[in-house]
């Protein structure tokens, strides 16, 4: 299977994916709306949530990949096998004494990442009550992590890709079971709980069925394996750490806002959340084995040749997603999360803060892609720079910006941010040597295509506005669909060859079924 193919596999999913939690999202905020009870299930989801992207999207998968790539590509099973079960067991007793830690020290942990909630009690005591509901989720992601990292390091993507379906799924079950008993703040927590051990079984069971060596719980023995790759994670988690900081500067600085300005982040995040799983994160987890592989046996590997590749073929991809973003912003969180309690000066709100963060969007999508090259040659220091960089832009620009603009500050401070760590990581490993001048050109015309996207998409919007859900449902899918004829006709009449190429393999495919 090709890359590309490999791409569409996971990224398809994907797409699935994130519909249903379009659905999960949908269907909080109905029950919710901007409330206080959402702000706390917000601030109590942060840190879990962190962790799944850390295990599942983030360094640890970029570190263990490699290493257990290396144990499987010179025949030695028992000692992958071996490797696997330390690092469960590591990990297990770590997590559960962490899990106990908080829940013991639930109130000032809500305080550690959400500091105004001490001025509203309620916010306080919800979000107490919900960090120790979903807190122990992050024992079992991270456990299933293990045996996802197996999968993906023998080129087993479909468990991985459709893990994330099952799991919205059931939480999109849970909102509804027990709305006479529960609030929906409590059900939801409870539902990220039986996700998570679903998650864990599931990982299990496809590790067993792919007859992968067997992981094992025993006490924690660092041998020479674990402590080599203790030592290739150490700057991983010390970038992890950054990053968690990095991603609760928005939190610590929105929580001193009026109730709802968590709400309107958390939402616009989601939104951004979906393109960039699809192109950042999917070309990154594609990229990782096949490039670990390719090292670890010695191939002669076109390291820049690859990254520039993927680059562009996902910026043709994710430009004209901001576009979109940014020109259906209001209309599209109107119709997904504008019902029940979420208002429309809400809605309007998020959209504003929608705006901001897709800026960022391109530089979030390059991020992944750079850092899972950098990540398979086992470059773990450049990463964690960046990050270091990243967060002390963010934590400076969201003081100077939150008080005159509010969230939307912290949004603007979270885009910047963003660009600053892809610039550091192109300086310091030397991507820009490897900027040639068809790259340049490439990317002038997906941009200049995508600036006549958003006039044409401007100009509609500007002089209709839709009536109802169902005019701006179809408002919206028409935008986008002759919004991404017009992008692609741009391309062509730009003569860009990767655009060409497909219209001719369309044009060869049709001629051929219809003879």
């Amino acid at each position: 299977m090709s890359l590309v193919r490999r791409f569409f596999t996971v990224s398809g999913l994907t797409v699935l994916s994130r519909i249903l939690g379009v659905f999960r999202e949908a269907a909080l905020l109905h029950f919710l709306g901007a409330t206080a009870e959402m702000d706390a299930f917000t601030i109590a989801y942060k840190f879990p949530n962190f962790f799944r992207r850390f295990f599942e999207e983030g360094g640890f998968q970029s570190i263990f990949v490699p290493y257990f790539s290396d144990y499987y590509s010179v025949g030695k099973l028992k000692g992958a096998g071996c490797f696997a079960s330390r690092l469960f067991s590591l990990i297990f007793w770590v997590m559960l004494f962490f899990s106990i830690l908080v829940f013991v020290f639930a109130k000032q942990f809500a305080i550690l990442m959400a500091p105004g909630f001490i001025n509203s009690p309620e916010k306080l005591a919800l979000a107490v009550e919900f960090t120790r509901i979903i807190f122990p989720t992050v024992m079992f992601i991270s456990l299933s992590t293990i045996y996802s990292g197996m999968l993906i390091s023998r080129k087993v993507f479909f468990p991985y890709a459709m893990a994330p379906v099952w799991v919205n799924a059931i939480l999109i079950g849970s909102l509804f079971i027990g709305k006479d008993i529960l609030s929906a703040g409590r059900r939801i927590s409870y539902g990220l709980l039986a996700a998570a051990i679903f998650l864990y079984l599931y990982m299990l069971l496809h590790s067993r069925r792919e007859k992968l060596p067997r992981v094992s719980l025993s006490s924690i023995k660092l041998t020479t394996g674990i402590k080599r790759f203790l030592k290739k994670l150490t700057p991983v988690l010390v970038g992890a750490g950054i990053a968690q900081v990095n991603v609760f500067t928005g939190s610590w600085f929105a929580s001193i806002l009026p109730t709802g300005c968590i709400t309107y982040i958390y939402c616009a995040d989601r939104f951004v959340q979906l393109p960039l799983a699809l192109f950042g994160i999917s070309m990154g987890l594609v990229l990782l084995p096949e490039i670990s592989e390719s090292l670890a046996v010695k191939k002669n590997t076109d390291l820049k040749g690859i990254r520039n590749r993927s680059l562009l073929f996902t910026m043709r991809l994710t430009f004209p997603s901001v576009i979109g973003l940014i020109a259906l912003s209001y209309h599209m969180i109107s119709l997904i999360y504008g019902h029940g309690k979420f208002t429309e000066d809400a809605a309007r709100s998020t959209s504003y803060v929608l705006k901001i963060v897709s800026i960022g969007l391109p530089a979030y999508v390059a991020s992944k892609i750079i850092s899972s090259v950098l990540f398979a040659q086992k470059d773990a220091k450049t990463p964690v720079l960046a990050a270091i960089i990243s967060i002390a832009t963010n934590i400076v620009l969201s003081f100077i910006l939150v008080f005159p603009f509010k969230e939307l500050g912290i949004a603007a401070a979270n885009a910047i941010a963003g660009f600053a760590n892809v610039y550091f990581m192109c300086r310091r490993s030397g991507w820009w040597s490897s900027v040639d001048k068809a790259m340049i050109v490439n990317l002038i015309k997906i941009a200049g295509s995508s600036i006549v996207m958003m006039i044409f998409l401007l100009v509609i919007t500007t002089y209709f506005e839709p009536n109802g859900k169902v005019e701006e449902m179809l408002f919206i899918a028409a935008a986008i669909l002759i919004g991404i004829g017009v992008y692609v006709f741009s391309l062509y009449f730009l003569k860009d060859e990767s655009t060409r190429a497909c219209i001719r393999l369309i044009r060869q495919r049709i001629s051929h079924n219809d003879r």
